[in-house]
């Protein structure tokens, strides 16, 4: 190896320490979602961040530790931002801005991994399962209850049980970013304008939530 290269090498390791873990992050973030959790390698991610494996070790224990930190710095400030919509005047409006804000986050392109992570691998590790509920799955379903249960009140939405909503409503989400991601076996979908496929979901959740109207009877003579 030549000198200059030597050089630039020992240059990628004399970085500012505070500058290191949001690296290594960034790097955990690509890695995670391209091989899942089990599959994920520290050295990938060492590589990958421009660090050693063992620098790794200087910030975090173990794979799980940084798989922890990721979902705290990377993916619950999202949800906050996903949040910001919630104070809107009506739960019809708030509605709108939730579903717009999560379909940004989730039309990221590492979100198509995340979202096979998180469904399909998590379960197989308990402890961070769990963490994940709480960190994430659950703060976020709260918030959307939150709207569906005041747009029910101020009879914006037909009485519903706002649990299967917050259900139904994060299946259609979660299996649009599969759907349209880039190994998603239907080409229509993956080529389908991201506005418009966020309308069509807008459209559908109101649609189903919009109060029922009596349909005027018919009277025979």
């Amino acid at each position: 190896m030549t000198e200059a290269a030597l050089s630039l090498d020992h240059a990628k390791f004399r970085r500012q320490p505070e500058v290191r873990p949001g690296q290594i992050l960034d790097a955990a973030v690509k890695v995670f979602t391209d091989r899942g959790i089990a599959a994920a390698k520290l050295e990938e991610i060492a590589t990958l961040a421009g660090v050693s494996k063992g620098t790794i070790y200087l910030y975090f224990h173990s794979k799980e530790e940084l798989f922890r930190e990721v979902v705290r710095q990377k993916v619950v400030p999202l949800l906050a931002l996903a949040d910001e919509g919630v104070t809107a005047e009506s739960a019809t409006a708030a509605l709108r801005a939730s579903l717009e804000h999560h379909w940004t986050y989730m039309d990221r392109d590492d979100a198509e991994g995340w979202v096979r992570l998180a469904l399909l691998e998590l379960h197989k590790f308990p402890d961070l399962a769990q963490f994940y509920r709480d960190e994430v799955v659950n703060r976020s379903n709260a918030v959307l209850f939150g709207i569906i249960e005041r747009g029910i009140a101020a009879g914006e939405f037909r009485p519903i049980d706002a649990d299967a909503a917050v259900m139904m409503i994060k299946g259609i989400l979660l299996t649009h970013v599969i759907w349209c991601g880039a190994h998603s076996p239907n080409p229509a979908m993956r080529a389908k304008p991201r506005d418009q496929i966020l309308h069509d979901i807008t459209d559908f959740v109101l649609h189903a939530l919009r109060p029922v109207t009596p349909v005027a009877a018919t009277v025979f003579e």
